[in-house]
């Protein structure tokens, strides 16, 4: 058992204005009432703090297995936690690649011990650009979500086959819109791989889930896609719509796709504002500082830890979106995408809920950050809204140690 005191409650539906106190039995919301007292129970006092529910991130790279140098499935949900993350969908370019269900069941063998549920995502093609993988075998081994990240589906045939069988049994495509060969940053290759995904699947009505939008021509050619019902949902990032620290080293900017420029960043906050974009995902990709300082620095950033209050900070606080969407954009719609219970304030739900204080300014460090990457382009940056608890199934798993 687990008691919540005195907290403001807002999720996806509605806020609280007064306070309420939750009980937690097991893993699942018991009671929400006005007052609860309880003898023998342990107690977090939330006065002050806002409850909201568990985030849920749809595009992770663990790194392990094969790149522990880089990042382990501990340290990166030690970082999830501590950024208030309950769940989140792992992305498929480790070693070896889950290709295949034995593959798939190694990349589990990490995952088992954590205390933050992990979706593991599937390869579409062998070690991301090969042969087809076998969809069917995947999925009969628990497999949802499909994605060559980090790589686009370079061959026409592919995206349609797995565009298919998605329509056929509920999987969902994940693309890495870039296409092949050319320089993103002197040319519009983000766009012209979703133009091609979004012609294919106007025709299948397959399950597209396109990752990590940033340009504005993305937003204009997707904004008129939406209007003939074209099945698709969309995901950015904090750093397609926040500016970034100023004088850090080259490589912290790296990225794909690569940081751009205002019109772009107004676009990606009008596509949030409408909810043409549903979904804000970290595209936590953690790299080691020696990977960073090379000729061609690894791309990438370091960001799961710092999802909610990059959000908080630059979306609520300067009252672009209220909290609500918020938690739609960072729980609700990437719940629903993953196949998970959606979270909320009610006796019977999941808990999965995450104590945050409202107007605690914090500054980005690196010896504060959990994740062994340290690779942000916010570093130094001062942001508000600071995760105080984060409880996953009834289990307080941020503070570490307490009240376990």
């Amino acid at each position: 058992m687990l008691l919540i005191k005195n907290v403001r409650m807002v999720d996806w539906r509605r806020s609280s204005v007064t306070p309420y106190d939750i009980l937690i039995e097991g893993d699942r919301i018991s009671k929400i009432e006005s007052e609860i007292n309880l003898s023998g129970v342990p107690v977090i006092y939330g006065a002050g703090l806002t409850a909201i529910p568990g985030m849920v991130d749809a595009h992770v790279h663990l790194r392990q297995p094969g790149y522990e140098y880089k990042e382990t499935v501990e340290t990166a949900t030690r970082a999830a936690a501590a950024g208030g993350v309950t769940a989140l969908c792992a992305m498929p370019n480790v070693k070896p690649c889950p290709d295949s269900p034995e593959n798939l069941e190694n990349a589990r063998s990490f995952q088992r011990d954590s205390k933050v549920r992990i979706i593991q995502s599937c390869a579409i093609n062998r070690d991301l650009n090969g042969e087809r993988s076998d969809w069917k075998e995947l999925l009969a081994s628990g497999a949802r979500f499909f994605t060559n990240d980090g790589l686009p589906v370079d061959r026409v045939s592919d995206m349609v086959e797995i565009l298919k069988f998605s329509r056929e049994t509920g999987v969902v495509v994940g693309e890495h819109p870039e296409a092949p060969g050319m320089d993103e940053k002197l040319h519009r290759a983000e766009t012209m791989m979703i133009c091609r995904d979004i012609f294919l699947n106007e025709k299948i009505g397959g399950n597209l889930h396109i990752q990590h939008v940033s340009l504005a021509d993305s937003v204009r050619y997707l904004e008129k896609c939406r209007h003939k019902n074209i099945k698709f949902t969309i995901e950015t990032c904090p750093h397609y719509f926040r500016e970034v620290e100023k004088g850090l080293d080259g490589g912290m900017y790296e990225v794909y796709p690569p940081l751009r420029n205002e019109e772009d960043r107004r676009a990606i906050i009008w596509a949030l504002s409408t909810r043409l974009i549903s979904i804000i995902a970290s595209d936590h990709a953690p790299h080691s500082a020696e990977d960073k300082r090379l000729d061609k620095p690894a791309r990438g950033f370091s960001g799961v830890e710092l999802l909610f209050s990059l959000c908080y900070s630059g979306l609520v606080r300067k009252a672009i979106i209220d909290l609500e969407r918020l938690v739609e954009f960072l729980s609700l719609s990437p719940s629903l995408l993953l196949g998970i219970e959606p979270v909320c304030f009610e006796a019977g739900k999941r808990a999965d809920i995450v104590l945050f204080d409202p107007e605690e300014e914090w500054r980005v460090e690196e010896s504060a950050m959990h994740s062994k990457g340290k690779n942000t382009p916010f570093m130094g940056g001062r942001l508000k809204g600071k995760i105080k608890y984060t409880i996953a199934s009834g289990e307080v798993i941020y503070p570490f140690g307490e009240l376990r």
